[in-house]
């Protein structure tokens, strides 16, 4: 879902967290999240980026709008990592979430040889992709089946998940609950959302 503000800075988020055990596992994730504005692109971005924080790894967001925020075009960089980040600025992402084929068409040329690269097949046929791990999922047609199209970007973070465990389930959860605090119904659409991306094959 796109509306809902779950306290992560609208500029750039970076986070200044104490040493922890969830450090010591190693991690550099470089992600790159595309799409229409409308889509969630941006939710989607801070979710991941704020869920990160909250298992205390070092993170950065920046978003980058199109000509309009709704309708145009909507783009978001994450960083996540267990060593303090040097700078949040990168070419190649390590991970990617196209959500329409103007996306697919400006940034695949990104992806290394592999990179994960999550599209939403309901809008995106696919040319060649470079990346090694190429996932094509009828997103729209996912979310319909739960009734809001809305919900595609949370399918796409269970996904994306399910294929790197980078972060726990239940810290997504956490912050989704964070994010929907007077809303039940809406809350528990998004948690369906997730849990169905996290149980797909």
């Amino acid at each position: 879902m796109p509306y809902a503000d779950i306290g992560v800075n609208t500029r750039m988020l970076t986070e200044k967290v104490r040493l922890s055990k969830d450090r010591k596992l190693k991690v550099e994730e470089k992600i790159l999240v595309a799409g229409f504005g409308g889509q969630g692109m941006m939710f989607l971005g801070k979710t991941l980026a704020w869920a990160a924080t909250k298992e205390n790894k070092f993170t950065t967001w920046i978003p980058s709008y199109g000509g309009e925020m709704r309708g145009g075009t909507a783009h978001c960089f994450i960083k996540i990592s267990s060593k303090r980040i040097a700078s949040p600025v990168f070419e190649h992402p390590t991970s990617m979430f196209i959500f329409n084929q103007p996306s697919f068409d400006k940034f695949i040329k990104r992806a290394e040889k592999d990179s994960l690269v999550i599209i939403n097949g309901s809008l995106v046929k696919p040319k060649k992709v470079r990346a090694v791990k190429p996932k094509t999922v009828p997103l729209n047609e996912l979310a319909l089946s739960l009734g809001s199209l809305k919900v595609a970007n949370l399918i796409a973070i269970g996904i994306f998940l399910r294929e790197k465990k980078i972060l726990e389930p239940e810290t997504v959860r956490k912050v989704l609950k964070m994010g929907f605090p007077q809303n039940k119904s809406l809350l528990e659409l998004n948690l369906k959302a997730f849990q169905l991306g996290l149980d797909y094959d």
